[in-house]
């Protein structure tokens, strides 16, 4: 992986994915699996899944691929083997910062449109990308969103950046996503939404993982690391 300022892509029309990450620090990611997980065994749960989202992402001839790094992180994703993707570190204290940070960075480089997603999801799906840059470069809407099943979105794309959107906001609430649709009606948004999907936080989400991976032939294949890492579990 390469790191770059946010003017590496400029000039493309493709959209922007940024792939918000963090290294995978045992304390620092996935706590709320701890338990029944160790601080360890959620570090490697998250790098597996992290992994395996970035290498179902890439290549894309749909966008330009972009990891938003947390402080920090920076050596971690410069280590990585993964080709195509650009680095670009976060700004900002609390997350609606960090995110709209993000938004304004790429859009400054020249980018129309920004789709940005959670690195921690493991059912993302690449055809849910693609349906968010479909709509925004067809200015059928203003936001895209993916709802998330504890309320939140793991996917919001734009095609301009909006720090209202962002601001005061209950992140890691269930009222995030109804908040944010709240605010886009308050900013006479144009609002479409993707299909939704599932983050992995408390050991529930775990076993629901567990029983998809071995339900869907496609997951385990797009998930190689993840459900190894399962089955070692």
């Amino acid at each position: 992986m390469k790191e770059g300022s946010a003017a590496a892509f400029a000039g493309r029309l493709k959209p922007a994915l940024a792939v918000m990450a963090r290294a995978p620090a045992p304390g620092k990611v996935k706590t709320r699996l701890c338990p029944p997980l160790s601080p360890e065994q959620a570090a490697e749960f998250y790098e597996c899944v992290l992994r395996d989202v970035l290498g179902d992402l890439l290549p894309s001839a749909r966008w330009d691929t972009w990891v938003a790094y947390a402080e920090r992180s920076r050596d971690y994703f410069l280590r990585l083997p993964e080709q195509g993707m650009a680095l670009l570190p976060q700004r900002g204290a609390s997350l609606g910062e960090r995110m709209h940070a993000v938004f304004v960075d790429l859009c400054h480089a020249g980018y129309r449109q920004v789709v940005l997603v959670g690195s921690d999801v493991p059912a993302l799906q690449a055809a849910s990308v693609a349906q968010a840059c479909e709509v925004l470069e067809q200015e059928r809407s203003d936001v895209v969103l993916g709802p998330a099943d504890d309320g939140g979105y793991y996917l919001i794309g734009l095609a301009r950046p909006e720090q209202r959107l962002f601001s005061d906001v209950a992140w890691s609430t269930a009222s995030v996503l109804e908040q944010t649709l709240a605010k886009a009606r308050q900013l006479e948004l144009r609002v479409r939404m993707v299909p939704g999907t599932y983050d992995v936080d408390v050991a529930k989400d775990l076993e629901r993982l567990g029983r998809d991976l071995e339900g869907s032939r496609e997951l385990r294949a797009s998930r190689p690391r993840t459900r190894a890492w399962m089955r070692r579990l």
